[in-house]
């Protein structure tokens, strides 16, 4: 199962709504950062973990006419804990998105064969560099946003481009984040989109998230990985396992 969030406009935590997900997740599970603005887990998150993998070197390799599984799996790093959470993280530098933007297919392709799910996360949509094919080749797109005016006045158009992009697959959903005066039921109903879930504000678990502060014992029992655990074991339950 592939798994596409994305942000319609600003910036309301797409990374950390992937990476909670990602922690939660019932399955064997790879979190893609394919954000063409830079990855940002080797400098939050992941902080002290190896720089030279991610998605610019595994393109490097696709260009070489490398086999993806094979190359895929030495670009990814491997979560503490359980053994079937891994992190590819993502372009270290603006320099490397041309070469990486002709290979969206092969990237949506490897993704759809890779044992287990994939969580990718492709930031602000609607740009010339959106990685169009991982929205056409995906199972889910959740569309993060905050239930607030600004966030949801940017999100209108570009779930416009979700659904164009996605042909006859199922349409786009929006996962509210964070705090607003709007309430899941009022965005449905105004934006005729369904909402698979609200994650909570918690500040305290996303700055691990984020910057990798504080310790990641109080990530198990946040608000945010208990809302995580609950929306992963829905997706889980409306595609079965690859």
């Amino acid at each position: 199962m592939l798994i596409v969030l994305c942000s319609g406009g600003h910036s309301p935590g797409v990374t950390t709504a992937g990476l909670a997900l990602t922690l939660t997740w019932p399955r064997t599970v790879l979190f893609a950062e394919c954000d063409p603005a830079g990855g940002s887990v080797l400098s939050g998150f992941l902080v002290g973990h190896r720089q030279e993998r991610g998605l610019g070197e595994w393109a490097v390799q696709l260009r070489r006419s490398a086999d993806a599984a094979d190359t895929l799996a030495e670009q990814v790093l491997r979560l503490n804990g359980p053994d079937n959470r891994r992190i590819l993280p993502g372009l270290a530098s603006p320099s490397q998105v041309p070469s990486v933007q002709p290979l969206w297919r092969d990237i949506a392709e490897a993704f759809a064969t890779t044992p287990g799910d994939v969580i990718a996360d492709i930031g602000r949509i609607g740009g010339a560099d959106t990685p169009l094919p991982l929205l056409a080749a995906a199972d889910h797109v959740l569309a993060v946003a905050q239930p607030t005016l600004r966030d949801l006045s940017a999100l209108v158009p570009r779930l416009a481009t979700i659904t164009s992009a996605r042909g006859h697959r199922p349409s786009p959903r929006v996962l509210l984040a964070g705090d607003g005066p709007y309430g899941r039921r009022e965005v449905a109903k105004t934006l005729d989109v369904e909402v698979a879930g609200h994650l909570p504000h918690d500040p305290k678990a996303a700055a691990v998230l984020t910057h990798g502060t504080d310790s990641e014992r109080h990530l198990s029992r946040s608000l945010l990985l208990r809302a995580t655990r609950s929306l992963g074991s829905t997706l889980c339950e409306q595609v079965p396992a690859s």
